[in-house]
């Protein structure tokens, strides 16, 4: 029923590229409109016409915190690196530099990329899924759709988390494919004004940027929902040193988890992000 409203959109409406209106709600709450048909078709055509979605408190601060103590340490032992999405390929991690040919945006990150079929002492995809089983619904697919999938079967589950660091990191504007994701799902790891001062995500509004982080207030363990195709980018972190003197320097900077079904590298010309001028 959810993915006929999706097609009746896409068929009859232009797609939007620039944000409208951020509609703030808690987890509660919002797990209740989802047991709604009603409420989740509200939420699609929202979705659709540029409303981004605030969900507050859908992940545990202490989960977020060893999490990121989790990922420093793998990223003493394990070196940066990088596989295709076939089967068989590792979690692993990757400092990205600009204009990387193995990336079709171009970005300044350090990301540590995780799949359903390896096995890690800290149980990330169980805790995100209290929030990811939520939002395949709202893309129309069943809850636990691709859980079992292999990178064989074409999508795949890969949860992908980024650390911008101070004074680099950074990712240029850009837009997903809606081909099989419609609703592009962020959790925050990190709050601007603790973590770091300067950047953040930022959407198109009437031809200007407009910044969600620290217009909302938003904090760590909440989570953004929005349609694919919005304008987006990742403006250029940065610390001051008043902030770097009250902070572990191991732990700066934003953090971040895009929680996504992409198309493994079995697929011919499979589909990724593109850059857009802004």
């Amino acid at each position: 029923m959810l993915l006929k409203q999706w097609k009746s959109l896409e068929i009859n409406h232009k797609s939007p590229n620039e944000i409208r209106n951020v509609k703030k709600i808690n987890f509660e709450n919002f797990l209740n409109k989802i047991n709604s048909k009603k409420e989740s078709i509200k939420i699609i055509n929202n979705l659709y016409q540029g409303d981004v979605y605030l969900i507050r408190n859908t992940i545990s601060k202490k989960f977020i915190l060893d999490l990121k103590k989790y990922l420093i340490d793998k990223a003493k032992i394990d070196p940066s690196s990088f596989y295709k999405i076939k089967e068989g390929c590792p979690n692993f991690n990757r400092i990205i530099k600009k204009k990387h040919k193995k990336y079709s945006v171009s970005s300044f990150r350090h990301a540590f990329y995780f799949f359903r079929w390896n096995k890690e002492k800290i149980k990330i995809f169980k805790n995100f899924d209290k929030i990811w089983d939520k939002i395949k619904y709202l893309n129309g697919y069943k809850f636990n759709s691709f859980k079992k999938n292999t990178p064989r079967d074409g999508l795949i589950d890969r949860i992908q988390v980024h650390r911008y660091p101070n004074n680099s990191g950074e990712i240029e504007p850009h837009q997903h494919n809606p081909k099989n994701i419609r609703v592009i799902l962020n959790v925050y790891l990190s709050k601007k004004g603790k973590d770091f001062n300067q950047g953040g995500i930022f959407f198109k509004k009437k031809n200007k940027k407009f910044e969600i982080e620290k217009n909302f207030n938003v904090n760590i363990g909440d989570s953004l929902i929005f349609y694919s195709t919005l304008i987006h980018s990742v403006e250029k972190v940065k610390i001051d040193r008043k902030l770097l003197k009250n902070t572990n320097e191991n732990y700066s900077g934003r953090w971040w988890a895009g929680l996504y079904t992409p198309e493994s590298d079995h697929i011919k010309n499979r589909v990724t992000s593109n850059r857009v001028n802004f």
